[in-house]
Formats: structure tokens, sequence, C-alpha cells
């Protein structure tokens, strides 16, 4: 028998319980059958014994794969995991839950037994530490080359392990596009998962995310993904859906905060414009800052305070070409003078003689100057 023991703590990811335990492995193994549809996985549960199995159809596992930072999934975008580390800080954590968890590698006629021991070598600190039992011998082949079998894992604790994980939920609401799917049940509300997985709640969103891994990359501790791709993707989501009422109401939230008006169809513009007047009235106006605001009311507006997205949209219909003319106008206004009469001069030009355009720039860089002797 070998035995390898890992230089890791026995409280490493505190924070971590059963059901981010099995997540790893299951991540890994449905990685494992993404990579190629022949190796499938095996995940069973078995609620008199309590225990869960998962594996592969051919997979194996190589002792190397106990070092940290290995891994077989880089630069795969297609994979859910590629940090090297999440089967053995799953095994750490379920050991130190209390449960038995035993690696069955078929194909290398192996046995792997992971326990706590306490290390001589960091006087005395419980360590996880992976007995290999060699030439083991099976009553009969198994149909699956690696099987992870993990014991002690009651009821309620498979049902929050299934609860976070949608490959285990069976029929769900779901809309599909090209950057995974937009969950529409009550119960997925906030929600963010990672190919299937749950990852954690964003209080914000109005819809649940299920990301495909190839747009959206976990952090290293596998409960936080990166904000801005959240809320970009989910975006991107609610375009790509063609979903007239979802991107009406995904356009002044969360979801939809950089949802690019060129993707809105026409006739959408118009529709969510018209739905904007009969609130606010005929002579309403979307404004997303307090300087519009004032500048809006000035003549004659009542500005309503909208989402970046929604106020682009709604400016881009046929109902509101009049108040974004009136904005084009705030805009040239709001500019320094010299750069407006930079402007006037460049419109004009054409039609003075060479005299009179020297003579017009010369006072051009009268007034640059002032400009610059008021700054300093």
């Amino acid at each position: 028998m070998r035995k390898y023991e890992l230089s890791i703590s026995a409280d490493y990811v505190p924070g971590w319980g059963v059901t981010e335990a099995v997540r790893e492995f299951f991540q890994n193994s449905i990685d494992e059958e993404t990579r190629d549809s022949s190796n499938k996985m095996l995940f069973e549960y078995d609620k008199a014994e309590e225990k869960l199995i998962i594996g592969n159809k051919h997979s194996e596992l190589d002792i190397k794969t106990l070092l940290f930072g290995t891994t077989t999934k880089n630069d795969d975008d297609a994979m859910i995991g590629n940090h090297g580390e999440g089967y053995k800080i799953a095994t750490v954590v379920l050991l130190r839950l209390g449960k038995t968890v035993v690696f069955n590698n078929y194909c290398r006629r192996e046995v792997w037994r992971p326990r706590l021991v306490k290390s001589r070598k960091y006087d005395g600190a419980l360590v996880p530490t992976f007995f290999i039992e060699t030439a083991a011998v099976w009553e009969k082949v198994p149909d699956h080359s690696l099987m992870i079998e993990i014991s002690g894992i009651s009821p309620e604790e498979y049902e929050k392990v299934t609860n976070s994980n949608l490959h285990l939920q069976g029929d769900y609401q779901k809309i599909e596009t090209m950057y995974g799917d937009i969950l529409e049940s009550p119960e997925h509300k906030g929600k963010i998962f990672v190919g299937g997985l749950y990852i954690c709640e964003e209080p914000r969103l109005d819809i649940g995310v299920d990301f495909k891994p190839c747009y959206v990359r976990l952090e290293r501790d596998r409960n936080m993904v990166n904000s801005f791709d959240v809320c970009w993707y989910a975006s991107k989501m609610v375009e790509n859906a063609q979903n007239a009422e979802l991107l009406k109401k995904s356009i002044d939230s969360y979801s939809g905060q950089y949802i690019m008006c060129e993707c809105v169809p026409e006739d959408l513009k118009n529709e969510i414009a018209e739905d904007f007047i009969n609130e606010y009235g005929a002579k309403a106006a979307p404004v997303t800052d307090q300087k519009d605001m004032e500048a809006l009311k000035k003549r004659g507006y009542k500005p309503v305070i909208v989402s970046e997205a929604k106020k682009k949209v709604i400016l881009a219909s046929t109902y509101f070409e009049d108040v974004e003319e009136e904005n084009r106008k705030i805009r040239e206004s709001q500019k320094p003078l010299c750069e407006r009469f930079c402007n006037f001069a460049e419109r004009i030009e054409s039609k003075l003689n060479e005299d009179e355009i020297i003579e017009l720039y010369g006072f051009l860089d009268e007034l640059s100057d002032e400009e610059e002797e008021k700054e300093e």
C-alpha cells in the first residue's frame, strides 16, 4: 500500500459543505463526458445506504492529479473547472464533515482511501492522506472504470445537492440562448448557475441564469463569478432570446443593463416608447442623470429617470425624435465655447475667401488662449 500526504489544511475553504464538495465531483464527471461523449457519467444515490456514487465509463485517476495545480482542463473553454484543485478540496471537506470517500480506480486496479491523519511533518496537524491499495480485485468487472463512493450523505443533504444542480431537477422553465439558459421558474430567480451547477445568488437579477462555461469563468473558490460578466452576459442572453416581453421587462433592470439599442427591433422600440408615454404622459422624456433632468425641465419636458439602455431605446423610437434633437442641442450647448466656435468655423469655411478664413481662425486662436488663461 502506498500513501500520499497532501500539504493542505483540514480547515481549508471553511465555508464549503456537502453541497459544494459534491458539486466538484459532479463537475469533474460532467466535464469528462463533455470532452468525450462516449465517456458517460454515472450519478446514483442510494437513500437506504445514504451513499452517493459518481463516476465515468472509462476515466481514470493518475497519481499526479494529487499535485495541486495539475489539471487536464487548461485552455478548454467547454470545461466548467480548470484550476486543478477541485476533487482534492472536495475530498478534504467531506472528510472534515465525517463522510467516507472511496475512489475505485478500476483502470489501474487501484482503490484510493483518503483519511485525515495527524502529520509528523506538520507537527501533528490533520492533513488529508491518500492510502492507495494496488492490485485491487473486484468480484466483477464494473460498468464504469472510475467510481467515487461517498458514504454518509443524508436524504436532507442530498436534497440540497439536487436543488443546486439543474442536471438533477428534471423539467424546468427556461429560454435557450447562445450564451446559456434564462431560467424562468420563480425558484430560480436571482440564482446564477454555470454549466448547470449553482454558484451564487445575485439579488438584483430579476431572472435566473445558467451560463455556458465558455463565457463566464469561475473564481477560485467556485462561489463567485465576475459581477461584470454576470451583468454583461445576462443582457446578451435577453437580446439573443428574441422575446419581446422579456426584453421589455429586463431593459430597465440589472439583467438588461447592457442591452444594445441596435439589437432591439424598430417596432419594439416604438412599443417601449409608447408604453413610456402612456405611463408618464406626452411631455415625458427619459433621462439618466440630474444634469439632463434640469436641462429638459427648462425646455418644458417632464424628465423621468430610467436606465441608460432604456433611455437609448426610447430616444431611438419615432416617438422621440424631437427629444433626441433637444438632447443634441443640450449636448452642443454644454461644450466649451472654443469647441463650438471651431465647429461653426468648419461649417462656414467653404463660404469664405482666404483672407476671411485667416481672420476667422485668428479669432479662434484668441478665444482658445483666453480659455486656457481662465483655466490657469
